[in-house]
């Protein structure tokens, strides 16, 4: 004799009282299978046809940080496939600082836009591009900028007990206090910024004349709510 259990109301109310749970896990398991399938296939622009502005801030916007880069992007590097802005809230410095850490160490970015603090720090260990050399040669154009704080010291060479014995300074940031076009196009307070190239960009060709031409858009005239 074979006992069937008749499909009614009674029956499916109690078989997902104890089974939706199943029907649950399989529906995630679906989901995060596509989400993989998906991001392994999707198309990324490779390193040299891509430049990625990463900028620290707390009051830009990222509509119009976009749309400021837009027309950069066209008229100096027109064949690049992807010019792309991001906003990094700052938070607390723990935070950020693992942030910024994690996407250095990844290469995430090829231009950034940071604060003194960071800029510094960085810049110390060698994950900039000298500037110095680019500037002289005419490939950037700092618009007039005051360099002196854009230098910074880093230690080239130790001893077999880690202390420094060889020592070097090179402009490896372009200090953005007299850039005031940025802070009407991108709502960025940038007083007290630095714009920077990292020093493993993969793309020196067009990050160069891109940042320069970053810079000239920058210009603007002084605000009168901009106190020194």
């Amino acid at each position: 004799m074979r006992i069937k259990t008749p499909i009614n109301r009674e029956a499916l109310k109690h078989h997902l009282n104890y089974g939706l749970w199943k029907y649950a896990l399989m529906a995630a398991c679906v989901i995060m299978g596509w989400s993989l399938i998906y991001t392994a296939t999707t198309y990324r622009s490779p390193q040299d046809k891509r430049v990625d502005v990463y900028i620290l801030s707390n009051t830009a916007s990222d509509e119009m940080v976009q749309a400021f880069l837009e027309p950069v992007w066209k008229e100096t590097v027109p064949e690049m496939e992807v010019v792309n802005g991001v906003v990094m809230s700052l938070l607390d410095d723990y935070t950020t600082t693992m942030q910024l850490m994690t996407y250095m160490a990844a290469a995430e970015a090829d231009i950034y836009f940071i604060n003194e603090q960071y800029f510094k720090s960085y810049a110390s260990q060698g994950y900039f591009l000298e500037l110095e050399g680019l500037v002289e040669s005419g490939q950037i154009d700092t618009c007039g900028a005051d360099l002196t704080k854009g230098y910074v010291t880093s230690v080239d060479e130790y001893d077999d007990q880690d202390r420094p014995v060889k020592t070097s300074s090179h402009l490896y940031g372009i200090p953005m206090d007299s850039f005031y076009g940025f802070m009407g196009g991108m709502q960025l307070d940038n007083r007290g910024m630095y714009a920077v190239i990292t020093v493993n960009n993969q793309n020196d060709e067009n990050v160069i004349p891109f940042f320069s031409a970053l810079l000239k858009a920058g210009q603007g005239e002084k605000e009168a709510w901009i106190t020194e």
